[in-house]
């Protein structure tokens, strides 16, 4: 059974006997991020990197030392991208700004949502991205495990909702057709299917609905959504933990655990 590794970041990273003089760690996690960004996680291997180097394989054993580490190393390196304005504001307006920011990374970097959502690095980035997310949700009266789970909700609403734009590109590439390709092929059989009747809502939906939305808009109107949600559960916490559970909904029981 394989044992869990001390994080990159906790180990002394020596470049053995005979460094290459054109290398470095941020070089090699450099060339493993634009490769990734390229052409899919898939691409990224020891041997590619190094052949996008000009180097032998084995040298870059000296910056890095297992494919698990590497991955680790460039998770963290495009976290730390793009300017952040400085912590200071209103809770809302926060979350709203980290969530738009994080959107805007994962479209770069589409191989980041795949290898980050479950057991993300703790490299310094995701480590200050983390204490940002916490600092959003401080001094609003609430405990810090329910800080940090309205933070992950809206972190869990920008990954679903930039999943399906990236299946959508991923598709693209992958077959060659487009979107509008698609509907004219299976149109036809949808009408066929929805003019007979037996599911009335969709076929209002289908009908109805805009076919070519702006996705910036349609990501922020759900984004506000689930903020006003947010907005509503603050209150029924600081209710419960203030001793009036009967405002907002709240229930004695969750005092314990807020």
């Amino acid at each position: 059974m394989a044992e869990a590794r001390t994080p990159v970041w906790a180990r002394t990273r020596g470049t053995g006997r005979g460094p290459q003089p054109s290398l470095s760690v941020e070089s090699v996690v450099d060339a493993a991020v634009a490769l990734a960004d390229a052409e899919g996680l898939e691409s990224v291997s020891m041997r590619r990197i190094a052949s996008e180097l000009g180097v032998g394989t084995m040298s870059l054993y000296r910056y890095v030392e297992t494919k698990d580490d590497l991955l680790d190393l460039m998770i963290d390196q495009v976290m730390g991208e793009g300017e952040r304005p400085p912590h200071g504001g209103e809770w809302r307006a926060e979350l709203r700004g980290i969530a738009l920011r994080y959107r805007a990374l994962v479209l770069r970097h589409p191989w980041v949502l795949g290898v980050s959502a479950s057991r993300p690095p703790f490299g310094p980035n995701v480590l200050d991205n983390t204490e940002r997310m916490l600092a959003a949700m401080d001094g609003q009266g609430i405990g810090i495990d329910a800080m940090a789970r309205l933070g992950e909700t809206v972190m869990a609403y920008v990954r679903g909702f930039v999943m399906s734009e990236i299946s959508e590109a991923e598709t693209i590439r992958r077959t060659g057709v487009t979107e509008d390709e698609y509907r004219s092929a299976v149109g036809p059989y949808l009408m066929g299917v929805l003019a007979e009747g037996r599911h009335p809502l969709l076929s209002s939906y289908v009908h109805g609905a805009e076919h070519h939305p702006d996705q910036d808009q349609v990501f922020e109107s759900g984004l506000d959504r689930v903020l006003d949600g947010i907005a509503v559960d603050l209150e029924r916490m600081r209710a419960v933990r203030a001793g009036r559970p009967g405002e907002q909904g709240g229930n004695p029981r969750e005092a314990r655990c807020q």
